[in-house]
């Protein structure tokens, strides 16, 4: 709820609060979903080197755990990550990865919405 109002520092400390809780118990699969919201925050405030950290660490556990619907929302992010800070050829190997995934799964909307976004990279 504090990051959909926007209240970024509230809702960093209590993501932060759930990944010690699930790093506490062992949960490595809820620790990727925490680590992909932690990446969110950090990147709505701008800070895209500790999103990036984030949601690698996601991605790292999701592959771990095989869920490849989960790591193509990931790669998806982090596509939209390397596109705002202008790195179009990383975009457009997470976006192209996402995509393949979506496919995969028959996900049509999430695929036509990364096929829009792949369609407006600059080469």
């Amino acid at each position: 709820v504090a990051q959909e109002l926007r209240e970024y520092e509230e809702a960093r400390r209590n993501y932060q609060q759930a990944l010690n809780i699930n790093i506490e118990y062992g949960d490595r699969y809820n620790q990727a979903l925490t680590y992909h919201q932690l990446g969110r925050v950090a990147q709505e405030l701008g800070e895209y080197e500790e999103a990036r950290r984030n949601y690698q660490q996601a991605l790292n556990i999701l592959i771990e755990y095989g869920d490849r619907y989960e790591q193509a929302k990931t790669y998806a992010t982090l596509g939209l990550l390397a596109k705002a800070e202008e790195n179009y050829p990383e975009a457009r190997a997470n976006l192209q990865t996402a995509l393949e995934i979506f496919v995969e799964y028959q996900d049509e909307y999430r695929a036509a919405m990364t096929r829009e976004i792949l369609d407006k990279l600059p080469d």
